[in-house]
């Protein structure tokens, strides 16, 4: 059997995915991931969104070329505001900012299910994203670190159970779980973010603006790293 081409940051979501659901791939590009997925047999089907035609009609084109058109359908969709119909029980939205993925959970109130399972890449501001999640009653059932390219990815798995939480910043900035589970992608990662700290406390302090919130993520950074 011939498989897409998936990358390792893809591939993150394996693990989360329970088997034999139905599943919602947000942001689809070329449907590798509900693909690869189908072929695998991991789930019994798939929705693959985009908000854009371009990649959604590149996405039917390869599941046509895989055959699968009995299981996968494509959908036009901003975000799950379609998706609902399909009834998904997970649903992975990769590939965009943690801002954009907490807007895309917060704009349709389904989301709010025991039931449902969503497995979440933040590109950017990981923070924001946890925050949300804290603060509207998602729990984080796990997350993983990936490398690939250079680029260290966060991978997280969560479902909604109603209780607020409330995480440290750095636990918000590169997960609770990562952090306990310390392994060579975290202190990398931590590294990375106290360079980048640094330079911005300069900059704050250099132009008199407060640099409080980096002054204690960095305090915390470096008591874990020494």
């Amino acid at each position: 059997m011939t498989l897409p081409p998936i990358s390792k940051r893809l591939l993150s979501a394996l693990p989360y995915v329970r088997e034999g659901t139905f599943l919602a791939d947000i942001g689809t590009d070329h449907a590798y991931l509900p693909l690869y997925l189908c072929l695998t047999g991991r789930v019994r089907g798939a929705v693959a969104a985009d908000v854009r035609e371009g990649p959604l009609a590149v996405a039917g084109a390869n599941i046509r070329a895989y055959g699968l058109e009995d299981k996968i359908t494509t959908c036009l969709s901003d975000g799950l505001q379609r998706i609902a119909p399909y009834a998904p029980e997970d649903i992975t939205v990769f590939g965009m900012g943690g801002e954009l993925i907490a807007s895309i959970l917060a704009a349709v109130p389904w989301t709010k299910d025991p039931s449902l399972r969503f497995v979440l890449q933040p590109m950017t501001k990981p923070e924001t994203l946890r925050q949300f999640l804290d603060l509207e009653g998602f729990s984080v059932l796990g997350e993983t670190l990936t490398k690939e390219d250079g680029r260290i990815y966060q991978t997280l798995v969560v479902t909604y159970d109603g209780q607020t939480r409330t995480h440290s910043p750095l636990a918000l900035l590169v997960g609770e779980a990562n952090l306990k589970r310390r392994d060579s992608l975290l202190f990398e990662l931590l590294a990375r973010h106290q360079k980048t700290l640094a330079e911005i406390q300069a900059a704050k302090a250099a132009a008199g603006v407060d640099a409080a919130y980096e002054c204690a993520l960095l305090a915390e950074i470096k008591e874990i790293l020494l």
